[in-house]
């Protein structure tokens, strides 16, 4: 039997449901519950835990807040390490509709907080680091797999079966954990610092149109250091990233997420479908190819 997480939708009268089987709604019901520090508002989710629909919008301020930029943004970590960990997920048939099923809350969450009067940014106690990113280009083959966009503004990647053992080899022995840019989460490997893939919430009413046409990008591998150590579960914000906007070409399905700035750099492909952009050791632009629907589903991998 289904239970449900609901989520404040603005001015969707139905709200923003996830919907999800007995065992998956516990890990995430106790994922919600450790982020709320008031004793009332507790209960009264342990209470909802126990009917099987946890009403996130009856939490009062600032829990709201926190608990919705959690989902948002420590979630994925969260099911990457706790809900499926890479060795679980190896010996699963498909892991990644269940991984992108789970992770599909994170991206609700971020829908949640855009359509609230205030853009949920991180606040005090939410596990987000805000700190300046550098780059480094090496040599390396793409990961194989495919971009995938959902109505709701949601971008996954799923990771092509022959790669999976590559993508825990990429990650390192912790695992990886989230380097965000606005509401773009790049994955990156905790003891490796390697970029392997670009995931999030990217909705279509913040994309300008504009021409972009196939980047001319050299295979490789991107390397993202932090000001700090990174930490298992805990994302970091790219300082200045609310800055960073965003430009689709319907003709050639290319979405572009870029940084100010005055020249161009080193295009890399470091995944199917996902190219990086560096200029003088720092991130400025992500590329992501969003085909349409019908050729997404015919298609195996992306340019």
């Amino acid at each position: 039997m289904s239970k449900v997480v609901s989520l404040p939708g603005g001015e969707e009268p139905e709200g923003l449901n996830w919907f999800a089987t007995g065992a998956l709604f516990t890990e995430v019901a106790q994922f919600i519950l450790q982020h709320v520090r008031d004793e009332h508002a507790r209960a009264e989710v342990f209470g909802e835990i126990q009917s099987g629909c946890i009403f996130v919008g009856d939490l009062p301020e600032p829990e709201l807040a926190v608990v919705l930029t959690a989902l948002r943004d420590e979630l994925p970590s969260f099911v990457d390490s706790v809900i499926y960990p890479p060795r679980a997920a190896l010996a699963m048939d498909h892991p990644e509709i269940f991984i992108a099923r789970a992770k599909s809350l994170a991206v609700l969450a971020g829908r949640s907080l855009a359509l609230r009067e205030t853009p949920g940014a991180a606040r005090p106690g939410s596990g987000v680091r805000v700190e300046e990113v550098s780059a480094r280009v090496a040599a390396g083959a793409p990961l194989r797999g495919r971009v995938m966009y959902e109505a709701s503004g949601g971008v996954n990647f799923h990771c092509a079966a022959e790669d999976r053992a590559e993508k825990l080899a990429r990650a390192g022995s912790d695992g990886s954990t989230g380097v965000c840019v606005g509401t773009l989460r790049l994955e990156v490997g905790v003891t490796t610092h390697q970029l392997l893939y670009v995931g999030g919430y990217s909705p279509r009413s913040v994309w300008n149109a504009a021409p972009l046409p196939v980047p001319d990008a050299a295979p490789g591998a991107v390397f993202l250091l932090p000001e700090h150590t990174l930490v298992p579960g805990v994302p970091v914000q790219v300082a200045g990233g609310e800055q960073w906007k965003a430009e689709h070409d319907e003709r050639t399905g290319w979405l572009s997420v870029a940084a100010p700035r005055d020249r161009s750099g080193d295009l890399v492909r470091i995944a199917d479908g996902t190219v990086v952009e560096v200029v003088d050791g720092r991130l400025v632009s992500v590329r992501l190819h969003l085909p349409s629907g019908r050729r997404a589903r015919r298609a195996g991998t992306f340019p």
